[in-house]
């Protein structure tokens, strides 16, 4: 395996440097005509060449890659798995509860024309695809959007999980959305399927509520600077990460522990399906 795993790197980082220092690389650019008006100046004579880009070392790259993998996993083992006292203040808001407070502060959804409406007025902001915090799965039955006051509270828990990552010396890893609002027609076909969906009306109808999964995170979102080793870095990083879902499920709860215990959320933390159900709690100042 591990050789496998350097034979995997030293592709890739051919390709990267293929890419990006083969001369030539955009040939097919230089019959494109000029705008009228424009002319390249011609190169002095004494103008210095451009410096080549530096060669990637395959055998530098590996080692720096492994390093890096075996810093994630010593911070890892630092972390302490949920005890069963925390699972339990997280199993603690049933689902009457959260029905009750999504109507009081949400916006009930009876079909795609209405969510149009209601996002142009504002009343519904869409999710998006990927953010520094979060990634979307795919949502087959449901659509992306939420209150502003429920898009506030996702960023807000993403934000705080990014420090307890960073206070852990841990890669800013991302929660996975896995269903947001869903409208009473949605709401009757899932109950077809899922036996744990709400047999009445759900809290997912008025855009307060989202599931997160609890068991799947995704790599860090790209550094704007990124290097060509970034790549690298994320399939690693992608492989390591299937290992500790119990450490950042940890982690992730004790956010939203806190979070609950400040009024802001309501959760009910399901095995079924491995989601943290929550449901925005009170208004969020500044929500957009």
């Amino acid at each position: 395996m591990y050789g496998m795993r350097r034979w995997v790197v030293a592709g890739m980082v051919g390709v990267l440097a293929a890419g990006a220092c083969a001369p030539g690389a955009h040939d097919d650019d230089v019959n494109e005509p000029e705008e009228a008006g424009e002319s390249t100046p011609p190169l002095s004579a004494n103008a210095p060449a451009p410096a080549p880009a530096p060669a990637l070392d395959p055998a530098a790259v590996q080692a720096r890659i492994d390093a890096r993998r075996d810093s994630i996993r010593a911070a890892f083992a630092r972390v302490n798995k949920l005890k069963w006292r925390e699972v339990w203040g997280l199993r603690r808001d049933k689902n009457a509860e959260q029905i009750a407070r999504a109507q009081s502060l949400g916006v009930r959804v009876s079909g795609e024309a209405q969510i149009a409406q209601l996002a142009r007025q504002g009343r519904l902001v869409a999710l998006e695809d990927s953010t520094e915090y979060w990634v979307l799965r795919k949502m087959t039955h449901s659509v992306p959007y939420m209150t502003p006051d429920g898009h506030a509270m996702l960023r807000e828990v993403g934000r705080r999980f990014h420090a307890r990552l960073d206070s852990l010396g841990l890669p800013r890893f991302r929660m996975k959305v896995t269903s947001a609002l869903r409208t009473d027609e949605t709401q009757a076909e899932l109950r077809k399927i899922n036996p744990n969906a709400s047999q009445t009306v759900s809290s997912h109808e008025y855009g307060t509520t989202l599931d997160v999964s609890h068991e799947r995170f995704a790599a860090p979102a790209p550094p704007r600077d990124a290097s060509p080793e970034w790549a690298l870095e994320v399939v690693m990083m992608d492989t390591v990460v299937k290992y500790y879902g119990k450490e950042l499920q940890a982690e992730l709860g004790r956010v939203i522990t806190e979070m609950r215990a400040e009024g802001a959320l309501m959760v009910m933390m399901e095995d079924a399906q491995p989601v943290y159900h929550m449901t925005v709690a009170r208004r969020f100042r500044g929500a957009r």
